[in-house]
């Protein structure tokens, strides 16, 4: 009796002895638990950081075909320089990989063939100063009667026969190269031009890539001295296998990426008639304006032809999706508030995807931004 007395008062014992307080670090793990996560922007704020924002809502996705190619010259934006006439090189102004405008002095050639026409000029202008005053002189004794007809319309004939002659020398230094202010000036001063001087000039801006001319060397009037490439557009051929050319026409839409460097987006403008006969392929042609020369001739890329379109539930930019904690999200505003919310992404195509879970049609969503609103969520960890 007196043993079953003692373990009742024990039991009361503790249950009047106070609860243990709770741990602070488990208070503080609960706290971390309730922080939300969301970035709250004013629209000023939106504004300056040039945030987009969009109303989710079905759309067309591009169905795409996966193409590989090369980034090639446009050919009409590549010129070979070849000297009009052939002489023997004096001064070089331009190496490879220098910068050439268009007129600039590439070489300096010394050209018998050009001194020769330089000369040619100066007699004929000599030969009409000569035949326009005897034609002065007899058109005065014509009409004195001192001197006959027949005499008058001989000294005639010779100053009509100089000025061709003129003409014609004249003509073949504009097709030597010079300009008409270069012969008027050799006309009028030709002790003060070296008659045998030949410069070759650059005919529009570009990069020099090749150079065939040094010092002393001989240089013939067919042989390219100079290569010179505008690469402020470029073509990227891209192979078309034989079972895929059904598919690939002109006009379509294309994203070209290459390693390291921003994708660009261009079109279809040529597809080849003929397939090459060892590989069985066709090229398709996309021009690409290169204004900052990151594109360069030889590089390998990929690109993502749109090729058909097919209705989604909901599409957005491709842009809009980021990745936050391991999952794809996209940013949704309510408010002030801009939450990543993770999506499920459905089929992809150019630029656009489809979101099959996580967004609703109507809400509003950052369709572009979302890498700084992920920059702002980060900070904030």
């Amino acid at each position: 009796m007196r043993t079953a007395l003692s373990i009742l008062w024990l039991a009361g014992l503790l249950l009047a002895l106070p609860a243990p307080a709770e741990e602070p670090h488990e208070a503080g793990h609960e706290h971390e638990h309730e922080h939300e996560e969301a970035v709250h922007l004013t629209p000023e704020v939106v504004k300056e950081f040039g945030i987009e924002l969009a109303r989710a809502a079905p759309g067309e996705i591009l169905e795409t075909l996966h193409l590989t190619g090369e980034v090639t010259f446009a050919p009409d934006r590549l010129y070979h320089v070849v000297p009009q006439v052939a002489g023997i090189v004096r001064q070089v102004f331009k190496e490879v990989g220098d910068r050439a405008e268009a007129g600039d002095i590439l070489a300096v050639l010394s050209s018998r063939e050009l001194a020769e026409a330089r000369a040619a000029l100066l007699i004929a202008k000599s030969r009409l100063d000569l035949a326009n005053a005897n034609l002065t002189r007899e058109r005065q004794l014509y009409r004195k009667g001192i001197t006959s007809k027949r005499e008058f319309l001989k000294t005639q004939q010779e100053q009509i026969a100089a000025a061709v002659e003129l003409d014609a020398a004249r003509h073949r230094l504009l097709a030597l190269g010079m300009t008409a202010a270069e012969i008027e000036a050799l006309l009028r001063d030709h002790k003060a031009v070296d008659l045998s001087r030949y410069r070759l000039r650059a005919p529009s801006g570009g990069r020099v890539i090749e150079k065939h001319a040094t010092l002393g060397e001989f240089l013939r009037s067919d042989r390219s001295a100079f290569v010179l490439a505008d690469l402020s557009r470029v073509w990227v051929l891209l192979t078309v296998y034989q079972k895929d050319l059904a598919r690939i026409r002109p006009g379509q839409a294309v994203r070209v990426e290459a390693g390291g460097i921003p994708a660009a987006e261009g079109v279809i403008d040529y597809v080849s008639p003929v397939l090459e006969e060892r590989t069985r392929t066709a090229q398709a042609r996309v021009v690409l304006d290169n204004p900052d020369r990151r594109w360069r001739p030889g590089m390998f890329v990929s690109a993502e032809v749109g090729i058909a379109a097919q209705k989604g539930r909901i599409v957005v930019p491709a842009e809009a999706l980021t990745e936050w904690e391991g999952r794809t999200v996209v940013f949704v505003q309510e408010d002030d508030r801009f939450e990543p919310r993770p999506v499920q992404v459905g089929r992809r195509g150019l630029r656009r995807v489809e979101i099959v879970a996580g967004l609703r049609p109507g809400e509003v969503y950052v369709r572009r931004g979302a890498f700084l609103l992920k920059a702002e969520l980060g900070k904030g960890e």
